[in-house]
């Protein structure tokens, strides 16, 4: 395929959501984008994989492991993986293997934030969907179950497990986390202390109702989580209570983010975007000046030149990654390592099924055989459980989606584990415990380590003068819940760092003014 240019505004590598994101606010204001991809799929570190395709990811993504050091992520800001393993598809899953949809980035949508807000702003909304997460559990260590954690103010009336006198506390700490608590009284100089002792002191509420309050309405990765950062995350969380249902979270559809980065290329190419993916995409040499850069792609005969180049550290040499950041950044940060699962369920697990309350005696009512009314209720399809560390382990996450997200045939379900780990570390041997607890009998299983700098999210910083924006991958612990908003502030990021901020040139971040219709040149008569 020859490009009908040699020459473009911008070249954005990879498709991931950031990149995605940056490519069609871009192209709305005017400018000119050539889209590059070396993989044959949308979403990057972010893409929805078939069955087949994730083994096939895993296969590919050990060749890179054994060929490369997993500190490489720290040193340029990359992520990695490594110790990926398998299990074999059977026949079965062989022939509905491409009815899958699994993430390589399980995530969350806040209903307020910056992705919520940059899909509605960009009508990219239109193109994606997405259901309300069903519910929020904490695993009860001592009886060796889920139990659901009340996340709002209705929730925490009709919940049984927790006596008046907790619930009383319960909502009052509510009602301060929703608020404006900076600059209150109760917080002050308390502000570094863990969230957990944070609760227990300044609310009385017990250490198990505030171990539920710590991981799943903050959603903290340690007990040692400060208490400010853990607030200002849980006023967010709050606050998006009732925009779109009960529960603060969404889930995407068919894998969830990689879905989300193709309805923003779909953008993109409607405002003129030109598409290339597969290795006739992969840059065969990358070189930089003051005016721009200069790629060559195996699709076009010729040099392409650009004013600015937009890319994900994975894409580009290190000696570009690295030159295009500040030297005040950081580029030596430690590599968070997390060990991931990725297992295909034959059944909801049982810690999900639900069951109506069981009701005094005296108010039974006895069917004709005599026998008690407990039929189920309907099933949850969607749902987070989380593990409280135990001894010197870390908090592991479990996210389960059902045939209702489009991410698996009828009946079956998929369950994504993570934890915090170490670059040695066996995620197989970490993971299988968890899961066993809610699945003794998988149908598949997927494990493998992400590597990612721990200063990616924060040290990090632009270096202003260079042609190429280095897209920051997220690299903190909250992922599950933070990580679909940091992609859509880098994209954000790198549309200010080519057009501009507050000059005749900027225009605002998917700012409205014609409609699609009058900037694709369709007049009314063409309608």
């Amino acid at each position: 395929m020859e490009l009908e240019s040699d020459n473009y505004d911008v070249i954005v590598l990879g498709t991931g959501l950031a990149e995605s994101i940056a490519a069609a606010s871009l192209a709305k204001a005017g400018k000119t984008v050539l889209h590059l991809d070396p993989n044959d799929y949308y979403g990057g570190e972010q893409a929805s994989l078939t069955l087949d395709e994730l083994v096939e990811w895993s296969t590919n993504q050990s060749s890179i492991s054994a060929s490369s050091s997993s500190s490489s992520s720290a040193s340029t800001g990359s992520v990695s993986y490594s110790r990926l393993t398998t299990t074999e598809l059977t026949p079965s899953l062989n022939n509905d293997r491409r009815r899958y949809a699994l993430s390589l980035f399980p995530s969350l949508l806040p209903s307020r934030g910056s992705l919520i807000d940059t899909l509605i702003a960009s009508d990219v909304s239109k193109y994606v969907s997405f259901r309300l997460l069903d519910s929020v559990s904490v695993w009860d260590l001592e009886n060796d179950e889920a139990r659901r954690v009340p996340g709002s103010k209705e929730e925490v009336f009709k919940d049984k497990s927790v006596g008046l006198l907790d619930k009383r506390r319960l909502m009052k700490f509510l009602m301060f986390a929703g608020g404006e608590f900076e600059d209150d009284d109760l917080l002050k100089g308390k502000e570094t202390q863990p969230l957990l002792d944070f609760l227990q002191e300044s609310f009385a509420i017990p250490p198990s109702l505030a171990t539920s309050i710590t991981f799943a309405i903050a959603h903290c990765s340690s007990p040692q989580d400060e208490t400010l950062p853990a607030l200002i995350r849980t006023r967010r969380y709050l606050r998006s209570i009732g925009r779109y249902g009960p529960s603060p979270f969404l889930v995407g559809q068919y894998g969830g983010a990689g879905e989300v980065a193709q309805g923003f290329c779909r953008a993109c190419a409607v405002f003129g975007g030109t598409y290339i993916l597969g290795s006739s995409a992969k840059p065969e040499s990358i070189e930089t000046s003051d005016t721009g850069v200069t790629v060559k792609i195996p699709s076009h005969p010729r040099p392409v030149t650009a004013s600015h180049l937009i890319s994900s550290p994975n894409h580009l040499p290190p000696s570009i990654s690295i030159n295009s950041a500040s030297s005040s950044s950081s580029s030596s940060g430690e590599s968070k390592v997390t060990a991931n699962c990725v297992a295909v369920l034959s059944s909801l697990p049982k810690a999900l099924r639900r069951r109506k309350p069981v009701q005094p005696e005296d108010e039974v009512e006895k069917s004709e055989e005599g026998e008690e009314d407990s039929k189920d209720e309907e099933n949850d399809d969607t749902a987070v459980i989380l593990f409280p560390p135990e001894g010197e382990g870390s908090l592991v996450r479990a996210f389960v989606m059902g045939e209702g997200t489009g991410s698996c045939p009828p009946g079956q379900f998929i369950l994504y584990l993570s934890t915090s780990a170490t670059a040695d570390t066996s995620p197989a041997n970490i993971l299988q415990p968890y899961l066993q607890r809610l699945s003794p009998e998988p149908l598949f299983e997927a494990y493998y380590l992400s590597h990612r700098s721990s200063a990616a999210s924060s040290n990090s910083e632009p270096n202003p003068t260079s042609p190429v924006i280095v897209l920051r991958p997220y690299g903190d612990a909250e992922l599950l819940t933070e990580g679909l908003d940091w992609e859509a502030k880098e994209g954000e990021r790198a549309y200010y760092a080519i057009m501009g901020e507050g000059t005749e040139e900027g225009r605002g971040f998917f700012e409205k003014g014609e409609s699609e219709e009058e900037e694709m040149g369709i007049g009314a008569d063409d309608l």
